[in-house]
């Protein structure tokens, strides 16, 4: 069966529909946030007088931030209301139609985004080497790059379960945007794009082993910056699938409660 050829090939035409924009807006974000970060931490090792805090140097920081707005691009995929805005408008009846589960669907476009931002990534990330710093690239390689790659694939698939629990909550509320939000500051702060993880208290971190979050997030970057072992990325993967699987089971569970509050018209 070719239908998810043609799934994704339909998303890629979507998403460069308007190329120029599109790398424009993008480039422009991730640059100047990487300034800003790098600016700010700058100014914190400077007061501090030293040269390394929590294992990472400033040349480390500054990769670590080009490596965090990107990877929580590939987390988000198509961003927010990608299931929630359709039901609004009645046009999620069309997915009912179609000879494939609209979970499955959904998640493949999802995956499309987020496929796209991972190659985004290593474009950025030979940029990033080639003139602007190659000292922060001491302790990454390829095999780093395609672990930590990997690791946010895996984490894209638990956030998309996440975020479809999420927007259909819309099957009964009338807006959920707060909450979809509050989930990317969740993943944000506690997943370690903010700030490493390692700067946190001792017993946060000791909670935050439970959770998903530091996996979809602070493992995949520490990974691809060759910080993190082979045996904490396998633990971490293992984890981060159980929670996937979780996350698809409340998928499950919210759909067969809500799917009779449904009154979309229109295909």
């Amino acid at each position: 069966m070719k239908w998810w050829k043609d799934v994704m090939g339909m998303e890629l035409r979507k998403i460069l529909a308007y190329r120029s924009d599109f790398w424009i807006t993008f480039l422009g974000q991730t640059f100047i946030q990487l300034m800003v970060a790098r600016a700010l931490w700058q100014a914190i090792f400077e007061t501090q007088g030293v040269s390394e805090m929590q294992g990472f140097t400033l040349e480390m920081m500054g990769l670590y931030y080009l490596i965090a707005p990107i990877g929580m691009k590939i987390l988000n995929g198509p961003n927010f209301g990608f299931l929630a805005q359709e039901i609004y408008d009645g046009t999620f009846t069309r997915y009912l139609l179609y000879p494939l589960s609209v979970f499955q669907y959904k998640t493949l476009t999802y995956l499309t985004y987020s496929l796209f931002y991972s190659l985004q990534m290593i474009i950025l990330l030979g940029i990033y080497r080639l003139f602007i710093s190659e000292v922060a690239f001491t302790s990454v390689d390829v095999g780093h790059l395609f672990l930590g790659l990997l690791l946010f694939i895996i984490g894209a698939i638990a956030y998309c379960m996440m975020g479809m629990m999420i927007e259909m909550i819309a099957l009964w509320a009338d807006n959920i945007w707060s909450l979809a939000v509050m989930l990317r500051f969740f993943t944000s702060f506690f997943g370690g794009a903010l700030i490493p993880i390692t700067f946190l208290p001792v017993w946060a971190q000791n909670i935050l082993v439970w959770t998903p979050f530091p996996y979809l997030l602070s493992l995949p970057i520490r990974t691809i910056m060759g910080l993190s072992t082979f045996q904490e990325v396998t633990q971490g993967a293992l984890i981060l699938m159980l929670w996937t699987l979780i996350f698809m089971e409340g998928v499950k569970l919210v759909w067969k409660k809500g799917q009779f509050k449904y009154t979309g018209v229109g295909i």
